[in-house]
């Protein structure tokens, strides 16, 4: 029954994907993608339900050349994206790297299929293992996706609609993110190295595709660099397959993590891919140009695929670099990105950037857990990357509602959007909420990494502790700055209306909103029944929740007293703390008030001026290019030094 599940979850999206590419009709399409939700999150929901796990599955024999015949299908088709590139455009960089990229890897592949692997047989690895990492990735990708192409329906009739366009692109675009679901369940299930392979490219492929959706100049150029950055990452997956096989005769998943004598050196090209595929710098640039895609593109990049196929794989390694210098120089680069992203995040105006460089913030945390690499640490991680695609999700949707709602995403304009539309207002600030305050579980994963860094050993431990400290309290001041903007009220404001309910638009937020405080409330059951299988499939247990709480060595995580805490002040401030008219005043601006206008003031020569309000976002320190260039050189010379590490 399981292998039933496990084809739905990997096969059905291909399939409706392509039935969506050639359905003409808006209504039947989107008919098709809500079935195509409904199955994805059953089909998860009753293989998390089967048990047995772990579970090894290998489909006929005969898949194997299927795979290997699509595979170099794809490969052509990018060598084919970056020549028609340089035949247009002449001698680019991003087509000559994007080309070079391509053929490196086919030459590669085609010498270890059809020179290598043929002389030593290739063993009889399961194409499919899958535990309890790959139920919770299945769940994330599954439900969360789902969730979000049911936004999409609504979403990408009413931009089409805004841009007046007489063809819709409608079909091409649903068909990318469907099969993008299918791929990311055949990451997380697929142990056969050449398998997960497949579908690593197939993510790849999605993400050029959907980035570059639009057709406009800056939307092409943003494609082509997710194209060639991704396909650093596919070189590096393609070096560590011929090592593995060639050192240990195997291409299995499973046994590369196992092995108890593997050299660092493949280790270290697939967290290379990893850390392309999150967005790791210097690789962020990608992820901050796929900002020009539509709002779903970005949900679905930032919170359930892409990006998390990159954490997981970096999670799926861990055990394999236990005690080891490269294990520490990953939790030095994953803290370094966090730090710096972090602080980047608060020079931007624009909420969709905002939301980039928090996401790229929080991967470089979950990396920084892998590095450190103890069972908290992992904990930490798994923590992180759950909760973390929920509030994403939600939150990057949310912004494709306002943005619809009043025409821009702007933070500034967002000034009193809880008086103007108190709905998706409400929501919005829940979820920013639930990615900055105890004791919700973005907090609980927080507090976890901070006492596994604690708790870390060696000389880099100190600067890994303080770049954690300093992006901690970056994460702060860009949250609630964006949050101040909702509540400050121009004197004088006026309601505009109460929005209309939504269902296509506002009941994934709900359904999101309610995931992320029901976990958070019911969190020890939660963890001790899906999160703490995972962990102790590799680690033993050291999280104590037989006290109600979550205990380490180093400190406790109050959940429900914290709970506690929140619902008081929630009810009493408000009933205790509500003004009264009489004691309202006049608001002071500078000078004397304008009696005819209640927001403008007398300043220089009597002029009157009109009173703005705005936020500091220290844009000269932080959005200085070449800071950021120096800050790529930095990682990039981090990255140098595992590799150095790997090859000594």
């Amino acid at each position: 029954m399981a292998s039933s599940f496990i084809a739905i979850a990997v096969l059905f999206p291909f399939v409706a994907g392509l039935i969506c590419l050639f359905l003409k009709h808006n209504l039947l399409r989107s008919g098709l993608v809500a079935l195509s939700a409904v199955v994805l999150i059953s089909s998860s929901i009753l293989l998390f339900s089967q048990g047995g796990l772990p579970i090894e599955y290998s489909p006929a024999h005969q898949w194997d050349s299927i795979i290997m015949v699509l595979d170099y299908a794809l490969l052509a088709f990018f060598l084919l994206v970056g020549v028609k590139d340089i035949i247009k455009n002449g001698w680019s960089v991003r087509g000559i790297l994007t080309a070079s990229l391509v053929l490196s890897q086919i030459v590669l592949l085609g010498l270890f299929e059809f020179v290598w692997a043929p002389a030593v047989p290739l063993p009889s690895e399961p194409a499919f293992f899958i535990d309890q990492l790959s139920i919770i990735m299945c769940l994330i990708i599954s439900i969360i996706g789902s969730l979000i192409l049911l936004y999409a329906i609504k979403y990408m009739k009413d931009h089409e609609h805004h841009q007046h366009l007489k063809i819709t692109r409608q079909p091409r675009f649903f068909f990318f993110m469907t099969i993008l679901l299918g791929a990311m369940n055949g990451i997380v299930f697929s142990d056969n190295l050449l398998w997960l392979y497949f579908f690593w490219e197939i993510t790849t492929l999605c993400c050029f595709a959907l980035i570059g959706h639009e057709q406009t100049k800056e939307a092409v150029n943003n494609a082509f660099r997710a194209l060639w950055m991704n396909l650093i990452g596919g070189l590096g997956f393609v070096l560590a397959i011929i090592y593995v096989f060639t050192n240990y005769g195997s291409i299995s998943l499973q046994a590369l993590i196992t092995n108890p004598i593997i050299a660092m050196a493949p280790l270290f090209f697939l967290f290379m891919a990893a850390f392309t595929k999150a967005a790791q710098v210097p690789f962020q640039g990608w992820l901050l140009g796929a900002m020009v895609a539509p709002v779903p593109v970005s949900a679905l990049l930032h919170s359930s695929t892409m990006v998390k196929a990159g954490i997981y794989l970096s999670i799926r390694l861990a055990p394999a670099i236990t005690d080891t210098t490269l294990a520490t120089l990953i939790a030095l680069f994953g803290a370094f990105t966090f730090m710096v992203t972090a602080l980047m995040a608060i020079s931007q105006r624009e909420s969709k950037k905002v939301l980039a460089y928090s996401t790229i913030s929080n991967l470089g945390l979950i990396i920084m857990c892998v590095g450190i690499n103890t069972p908290l640490a992992i904990t930490a991680a798994i923590v992180l990357t759950i909760f973390h695609a929920i509030s994403k999700a939600l939150l990057f949707m949310c912004v494709g509602v306002i943005d619809h709602s009043m025409g821009s995403r702007d933070i500034e304009d967002m000034e009193g959007l809880v008086r103007r539309y108190p709905l998706i207002a409400g929501i919005t600030v829940a979820g920013i909420l639930s990615m900055m305050l105890v004791p919700f579980g973005m907090l609980l994963g927080k507090w976890a990494a901070i006492e596994a860094t604690s708790a870390m050993s060696g000389f880099i431990s100190p600067l890994v502790f303080i770049l954690l400290v300093i992006g901690s309290a970056a994460t702060t001041v860009f949250w609630v700055k964006w949050l101040g903007r909702f509540f400050s009220v121009t004197p004088g404001i006026e309601k505009i209306r109460f929005e209309r309910f939504s269902f296509l638009y506002h009941s994934p937020l709900i359904v999101l909103l309610a995931l992320a405080g029901i976990f958070s409330l019911a969190v020890i059951p939660f963890y001790e029944n899906f999160i703490l299988p995972a962990v102790t499939a590799f680690y033993p247990n050291v999280v104590d929740t037989s006290t109600g709480f979550f205990g380490s060595a180093v400190g406790l995580f109050t959940a429900w007293p914290l709970f506690i805490l929140l619902a008081v002040a929630l009810i009493l401030v408000p009933v205790l703390f509500k003004p009264k008219a009489k004691n309202l005043s006049t608001a002071y601006m500078c000078g004397e008030n304008v009696s005819t206008s209640a927001d403008s003031f007398y300043s220089v020569a009597d002029g009157e001026t009109k009173i703005k309000l705005g936020s500091m976002y220290l844009d000269t320190q932080f959005a200085n290019p070449n800071l950021d260039t120096g800050l790529k050189i930095v990682g990039l010379l981090i990255l140098v030094s595992m590799l150095v590490v790997v090859l000594i």
